[in-house]
């Protein structure tokens, strides 16, 4: 059976509820400007002191993984209106002002800048069989596999569907920054609670829900 999407991206219940399901607008602006970085590394200015330091570890993941992954890529579909369309993102009306923003829709915001579009969006209850299929197969399984079961069985997680003509790795490099930026700026992130998963290209995972949607 053919996928019905390009891509899964689940949101995790860190970013669903608890202090990280919304995070200070600037913070956002600039976790989008650090996204943004990742394909032109000009010098940026940050509006919060830790971003800065933020996007330097996590572009020095990007290009660790670039090297190591002949997947991982710096390419873009579309450069300039990619680039044009984050730039709208932290410029624009959705992130503007003060206050505080929901970090999920603003994780969707990005997917979107980045030339994605959301097939499928649901809410579910992460099941042992939902666990099994986003981490079975996983290098880190069976070290982790009761510290994960015990953060996602019975919490909610939210699963989108994407389908776009973009690069997958994109995807990768806007989780990297989004977890650097909001919520690990100055050390590293917890292989539980990091806010959001991005499945590689052809992956058990991405396959696993992209069959299950609806079920």
């Amino acid at each position: 059976m053919s996928p019905s999407s390009d891509a899964l991206m689940l949101l995790k219940p860190d970013i669903l509820a608890g202090p990280y399901a919304t995070c200070d607008r600037r913070l956002a602006r600039d976790a989008v400007r650090g996204v943004h970085a990742a394909y032109d590394r000009r010098a940026t200015r940050y509006e919060v002191d830790t971003s800065a330091a933020g996007v330097r570890w996590g572009l020095r993941n990007v290009d660790r993984k670039v090297a190591a992954r002949s997947w991982y890529t710096l390419g873009l579909t579309d450069r300039p209106g990619t680039l044009a369309r984050l730039r709208e993102l932290y410029d624009g009306p959705f992130l503007a002002g003060d206050g505080r923003v929901d970090t999920g829709a603003v994780t969707v915001a990005v997917a979107g800048a980045l030339g994605f579009r959301v097939r499928s969006r649901r809410r579910r209850v992460c099941t042992h069989r939902d666990f099994l299929g986003l981490y079975a197969h996983n290098t880190h399984f069976t070290r982790l596999a009761g510290d994960l079961h015990d953060y996602l069985v019975g919490q909610p997680v939210e699963v989108l569907l994407l389908v776009g003509d973009q690069e997958l790795s994109a995807l990768h490099v806007a989780k990297e920054l989004l977890r650097r930026v909001v919520r690990y700026p100055m050390t590293h992130y917890d292989a539980l609670e990091n806010m959001l998963h991005v499945a590689d290209p052809g992956a058990p995972d991405w396959v696993y829900f992209d069959r299950s949607d609806g079920d």
